[in-house]
This record gives C-alpha cells, sequence and structure tokens, in this order.
C-alpha cells in the first residue's frame, strides 16, 4: 500500500504503518545526521545529531544544544522532532540512531500518535539496520493500546 501524500510503500504491522524505507534514503539520513553534528551547541561537533524522515519525504535534522547544567540540555531527537512539527510535519517514518533511553520514550510516545512504526536507522559497519521503535521498548509506557 501506498499514502496518497508519499512514494513510500508500507504494510501494516500490529496496526502501525511500517514503511519501506530504500536503503539509499537511509544513507542519506546518516550523513545528513552526521553532517548535523557540526551544529551542536556550544560546541560543534562535540554532542549528538539526529535526521528524519517524514511521510511526505521531508528530512530534518536536529543536533544538540547543551547547557551547563546539563539538565536543560536539548537531545538531539527532541530538537528534530520540534523541527518538524515546526513545519507542520509530525507523520516521521524514520530517525536516525541509536537514541538514549529519554529519546526512546520521545519516539515511542509520536508512533502512537501518528499510528505510524517509527524505525531508527542505524549504521553498523557496513550495513545499515532499520530497527522498529516497537523493537527497542519492551516495556513502553504508555503501552500500544495508550493506556498509562
Amino acid at each position: 500500500m501506498t499514502d496518497e501524500q508519499t512514494a513510500y510503500k508500507y504494510r501494516m504491522v500490529q496496526g502501525r504503518k511500517l514503511y519501506d524505507i530504500p536503503d539509499d534514503v537511509c544513507q542519506d539520513l546518516l550523513a545528513k545526521a552526521r553532517a548535523a553534528l557540526k551544529q551542536c551547541y556550544p560546541k560543534p561537533g562535540e554532542g549528538y545529531a539526529v535526521a528524519l524522515l517524514t511521510k511526505k519525504g521531508s528530512i530534518y535534522t536536529g543536533a544538540s544544544y547543551g547547557s551547563d547544567t546539563a539538565t536543560l540540555t536539548m537531545h538531539s531527537e527532541a530538537v528534530a522532532l520540534a523541527h518538524a512539527a515546526q513545519h507542520g510535519e509530525t507523520e516521521i517514518i524514520a530517525i536516525t540512531g541509536p537514541n538514549c533511553h529519554i529519546c526512546k520514550q520521545l519516539i515511542w510516545e509520536s508512533s502512537l500518535r501518528s499510528g505510524i512504526e517509527i524505525q531508527v536507522i542505524v549504521q553498523e559497519g557496513t550495513k545499515v539496520k532499520k530497527v522498529p521503535i516497537t523493537s527497542l521498548m519492551p516495556h513502553p509506557w504508555p503501552d500500544a493500546q495508550g493506556n498509562k
């Protein structure tokens, strides 16, 4: 199946859309995440960066924004998700990783809201892996039905 708003095909898995993302698109996401490291604050190149892909095919990046208190640091995933939302795009189909547990929670909640099985794209050696967020959340909260 394909949506009218995207060229990517999907299949339904446990009530969520799981999109087929070509490897070249995954490589592009990983490259954009590496390039976004220059945007880390306060020290370019020191921190974390991600790239995400929306259902419409848009790519948004995010870089960490550090705080001296550490507790106020903005994680790159939150920055990228907010960047996409600021452009009216909340249907995320993939995001680069690996991700900390706080960010996995944020990605999980986005997946629940959109009904899309967000895939975390990671590079392992020369291979690209696409890991569904549900497999990274064995005991999620809220649960898959949204129960808190």
